[in-house]
């Protein structure tokens, strides 16, 4: 696997069975073409040296957003099939990058003089490269992608991605780090879980309200908010709401936590409340706390209106319908056979359609059906 440089720290971390090459870099951020010329062009040399030393029968290819756009027209024109992973917006954004070149946008009211300069980087980033740096390329013909998600294949669609047999392969998780603990009936208070990074897209403000609204039932409740924060100002908006409401005993944040941490957490609580209103991904949260008998309800984003079956495995409501969050939880409390029902349910949903050992498996068949097609 070659893929863009870390800190020392986290290679040092890695126990992969396999070999990683961490030699790319990542895509310079600046404004300087020259700079980012000479970068992409080492890396091409480095994938190339890999490419000739390796001999690989097919080119595997996922999060590549964050390195070189040189990448994909350079392996494009090798002829060797490709095969890509897309778990979020990634072929858009591949697909926009094939429509208007490389380095420089293709438009039409360019002056004379700026459409002079665009043509000399042109030939400057083609020349010191060897080559190598394509501003203008076809699509990659032997290329195949799989979607992690039928949403994130209809968007792709959607936004004229040119695709062709592609297929849709769901994330599976490792069952055995999410053991299931049965329930006798929902606590008191109720104990909800949203594991999200902090930002506005996830809709962690949604839990809160929900608290509130249940505290307006007579049901006690307490929310527990789980995972990085990536919005300063979100989070802050998320405290100040909490405090203007009164919530503080209610409300616990809590960072990022390990696979493990998480699964306990798990373990000890009544309803994971996935937020998310991300349309493209397919998130494992829904799938882990499925596993772990939490009981999941969502908007049914990143993915998860195919991983969870409304009032079967789960609950899908309308995004933002906090209230009907507390009306399936009023329910529940006095409906404990039917909560009960969809956990064990949900369970055994996860373990015979989303585990690691199905997810791979399809993968394998669809890279066989790949290179024999090809």
């Amino acid at each position: 696997m070659i893929t863009n440089q870390v800190a020392s720290k986290i290679s040092s971390e890695e126990k992969e069975p396999f070999s990683v090459l961490r030699v790319l870099s990542l895509k310079s951020s600046g404004g300087n073409v020259f700079r980012r010329i000479h970068s992409d062009t080492k890396d091409l040399k480095k994938i190339e040296k890999s490419i000739e030393s390796f001999r690989p029968d097919l080119i595997y290819l996922w999060h590549m957003q964050n390195l070189s756009d040189a990448i994909l027209p350079f392996l494009a024109r090798l002829g060797i099939p490709i095969m890509h992973d897309e778990g979020g917006s990634e072929m858009i954004y591949l697909s926009r990058l094939q429509k208007r070149g490389l380095y420089f946008f293709k438009n039409a009211q360019d002056s004379a003089i700026k459409r002079c300069i665009k043509q000399g980087i042109k030939k400057y980033a083609h020349l010191i490269s060897g080559g190598r740096i394509l501003s203008d390329w076809d699509w990659p013909v032997q290329m195949k992608v799989y979607f992690n998600s039928k949403s994130n294949l209809e968007h792709a669609r959607k936004m004229e991605v040119p695709l062709g047999d592609e297929v849709v392969i769901h994330s599976g998780i490792d069952i055995s780090r999410f053991p299931f603990q049965a329930r006798s009936k929902i606590s008191s208070p109720v104990s909800i879980v949203i594991p999200a990074r902090i930002k506005e897209q996830k809709g962690c403000k949604d839990g809160i309200l929900l608290v509130d609204e249940l505290r307006k039932r007579k049901v006690p409740a307490k929310l527990t908010i789980v995972g990085e924060v990536q919005s300063e100002a979100y989070y802050n908006e998320l405290v100040k709401i909490t405090n203007d409401l009164e919530l503080n005993g209610s409300v616990d944040f809590r960072p990022m936590v390990s696979q493990q941490e998480l699964s306990a957490i798990y373990l000890q609580t009544d309803i994971c409340f996935f937020t998310s209103f991300f349309k493209t991904g397919f998130s494992r949260v829904p799938l882990e706390a499925m596993a772990s008998g939490c009981l999941v309800i969502t908007y049914g984003n990143e993915g998860s209106k195919e991983s969870v079956q409304h009032a079967q495995t789960g609950l899908i409501l309308d995004e933002g319908d906090f209230i009907g969050a507390a009306d399936w939880i009023e329910k529940l409390k006095t409906e404990q056979a039917f909560y009960l029902e969809i956990i064990e349910n949900a369970r055994y949903y996860v373990e015979d359609n989303f585990s690691v050992e199905t997810y791979v498996s399809q993968i394998d068949t669809y890279l066989r059906k790949c290179l024999q097609d090809n």
